[in-house]
Order: C-alpha cells, then structure tokens, then sequence
C-alpha cells in the first residue's frame, strides 16, 4: 500500500498565524487518512530543501507527497486556492485537479484558481514538485493576506483538511493501486458526571477517544484549541479525551471496567486557580496520592513531603498547592535529574548569594521547604515572615512583586513559560483530585 508524505511549508507562510493554521490543517489530516488506515509522514518542520531530501530518503514506489501552504501574494484583493504540478505531465495535471476539486467539494465559497503546471510560476519550477522522487504536488489553500479568506482559513480548518484528506486518499489509491483496510479498534465504556454515557468510546494508540457528542453533552466550550485530535472512525467523530482537560473537564480512568471518566463539576474557580497567597485545597493524601502516581520511589526518600508543604505553607499563609506544584517542576517530579541532587533538599530551585552559580543547600527536608514556601512568600505578598529567615536570597526580592503563579516568570526563572508550567503541573493536581 501506497504511503502519504504531508509536507506543511511553514517558510512560505506570512506570519506565525498563518504557520499555525496550516499545522493545524496538517494534523487533522494526518489523523483522518490514519483512521482510514493509511500510513502518512509527517515531515518535520525543515526548510524546503531539508525536507525534500527528508521525503527522499524514506521514499518508495506508490508513495506520494504533497506540500501545502498559504500563498504570500502581497496584494490583498487576491483569493483563491490553487494546485501546482509538474508540467507537461497530463497524469499529474489530472491527479492535482481532483485533489484540488476534493477541496473546493469540502468549501464551495473558496475561489478555484486552478490547477496550474510550476512552469507557471515566476522561477519556471517548483522545487518540490520536481526534485521529490515519488509524485508530488504543491497545494496552496488560500491567500492569507486576504482578509476574508485569511478569516476562511483560520475557522475553517476542519473542513479544508477533510477536502484535502479526501483527495489524498483518491490520488494514493490511483497511484498505488492498493485501498487500505481501515484499523479496528477496542472499545471502551464512557462516564460523564457519574452517569454511564449511553454510547462508547474507542482506545487509539494507547489513547482514549470519545464521541465529539460528548462535548455537547458536557455543555463546555473548546474552541479549536490547537492541540486538540480528532479522528473518524465507523462514521462516528471522536475527539481524544485527554484534550478535553483545556475546557476544565477532569479525565480520569478506571482500568478495571475500563472506563473514560468525565467530570465536569469545577468546586475551584478559575480566578483562584494561580494565587500564590492564601491556603492550599488539597489534602496531604491527594498530594501524596499524586507524587506516588508520577514517581512511587519519591516517598521512599521523602516520607513526609506532602505533609512538610501542607505545615509550612499554612504557617506563612501561602498556598501549599502551588508549592507542591512548584516543587514538582523544579525537581523533575522528585527525580532530581537537572542540576539539584536529593541531598541538596532543595525542592524550589533555591539559589546561593555570591554568584558561585551554585543551588543552595539545606539540612534537611523541612528546612529545605521552609526557604522554598519563605522564598514564594517574598514575591506574594510584603506580611512579615513567622519563622526565622532559611531563604539565603530572600532579602533580593522585590515583596509584593507576583501575588500569582503567571507572575513569576522572567523572576522565579528566566523562561517567559515558567508560570504557565507550574499551572500546567497544578490543574494536573487537581484533576487527579477530582477538584476540575
């Protein structure tokens, strides 16, 4: 069976919303022709000659390639989608309009510019098309400097990576001569809000796969985030599970009946999801049960750990569940393989003073959470530290100067998505605690 090469050419996209789109339209089609049982490379995301030799070396007969990209034309009345093939190919030019016409089938208002052969285009050629050693195509699916169809692109994505999808599979079967058996896969039971769903789920390469009913069931809002899969399957959408935690939904799974869990009931608000000050909502056991998930061999060294943040943040007024949160991120989950070792205790990250470009040190594992809830306590908040001062750089801080998690990136660490990482960790917290 004939195999599909998807080439998303980020360089001839005009901005970064344009390189966006078109990932997104790669991606949905790489997993519709998957859940038709074709096999589909992604190239990776090279400059065009890179990627060309990429296709090349992995390339066999009844393979076909096709790159796609927005067209860069710089006068904003332009519109149209249209397909390159090599000239003088009469095979090619017959191939390049079905694909084309599968697209157009898929958005009637996408204006057709046709299908044209490269020596067309201003140099003559198109590398793509004729360096590529299996048959291959060049697709521009619009112009993004159009404001309509820059609009058409952006919100439209699903259907355009169907038309193209659905032109991809004609023209590898015509190539190959080969129709793919579409893949089986096992079924599982779906719970919502602690209901059984009436209708059930699918596991797709270890991951599970509802129903897209469900979101509407759920009665939740996901937007087209961009990492959101979807894929068909018996003439059913499905959407991966997981994806579902960016609209808060908790997902959890029960191996025993195997069975996805969906939950959408949220006792935090997302307001107070992020400040540092204040009290923690999970329990010493939720911690704990977390930490053992991730990384059992944690609370063979660290027995007490959960309890320590819970004490130590309560006494200073800072939120125990963000210093766990942290503390997981700065250590690796506990495994200690950056640059902190175990016997350090130190679970925030803690610098020393004097610009050795040493991580400070503490006795023991109490301590070592006493200067991490007293350093995240420096940038809360300006209230007077309750016990005696562990923290070696706690006089450098700025008081007062990140009352929430975003806040501390570019202070707490030089990445700009420190913030959004301790988040990450915390909603994972908190989604295995049943509390989002």
């Amino acid at each position: 069976m004939g195999r599909i090469f998807l080439y998303a050419n980020q360089s001839a996209a005009i901005d970064e919303t344009a390189e966006a789109a078109l990932v997104r339209i790669r991606d949905r089609v790489v997993d519709l022709l998957r859940s038709r049982g074709f096999t589909v490379f992604t190239v990776p995301p090279l400059e065009l000659s890179g990627a060309i030799a990429w296709i090349n070396r992995r390339a066999r007969p009844g393979d076909v390639a096709l790159a796609i990209q927005t067209d860069a034309f710089g006068n904003p009345a332009a519109r149209g989608a249209s397909i390159f093939y090599i000239a003088d190919n009469q095979e090619r030019q017959e191939q390049a309009q079905l694909v084309l016409l599968s697209l157009l089938q898929e958005i009637p208002n996408l204006v057709s510019r046709g299908a044209i052969p490269d020596s067309a285009t201003g140099l003559g050629r198109l590398e793509f098309i004729r360096q590529v050693t299996i048959p291959s195509l060049v697709l521009n699916i619009g112009f993004f400097t159009n404001p309509t169809e820059r609009s058409l692109i952006q919100n439209r994505t699903q259907d355009i990576a169907q038309g193209i999808a659905n032109g991809l599979t004609v023209w590898s079967q015509e190539v190959s001569g080969v129709t793919p058996v579409p893949p089986t896969y096992p079924p599982i039971n779906i719970s919502i809000n602690n209901q059984a769903y009436e209708d059930r789920g699918i596991i797709v390469e270890g991951n599970a796969y509802v129903p897209v009913d469900v979101v509407e069931r759920l009665d939740i809002d996901l937007t087209q985030p961009a990492t959101v899969r979807l894929i068909d399957y018996g003439g059913v959408a499905y959407i991966r599970a997981i994806d579902l935690r960016e609209a808060g939904v908790f997902v959890g799974w029960d191996a025993s009946t195997r069975t996805v869990i969906l939950r959408t009931v949220q006792p935090l608000t997302p307001s107070e999801i992020g400040k540092i000050n204040g009290s923690g909502s999970l329990s010493e056991a939720q911690l704990e049960n977390f930490l053992r998930s991730v990384n059992p061999q944690a609370l063979e060294q660290y027995p007490d750990i959960a309890e320590l943040y819970i004490q130590e943040a309560a006494i200073e007024g800072i939120n125990s569940d963000i210093a766990f949160a942290q503390a997981l991120l700065e250590t690796g989950f506990f495994s200690f393989v950056g640059g902190l070792e175990a016997t350090q205790n130190n679970f925030g990250g803690l610098g020393t003073v004097g610009g050795s470009g040493e991580t400070a040190s503490f006795p023991s594992a109490r301590l070592g959470v006493r200067a991490h809830i007293q350093h995240l306590k420096a940038y809360a908040n300006e209230e007077p530290v309750v016990q005696e001062i562990v923290d070696p750089r706690f006089r450098f801080v700025r008081r007062g100067a990140s009352s929430r998690v975003e806040l501390l990136s570019g202070r707490w660490s030089a990445d700009p998505q420190y913030g959004e990482k301790v988040l990450a960790i915390l909603r994972r917290l908190y989604q295995s605690a049943g509390l989002l």
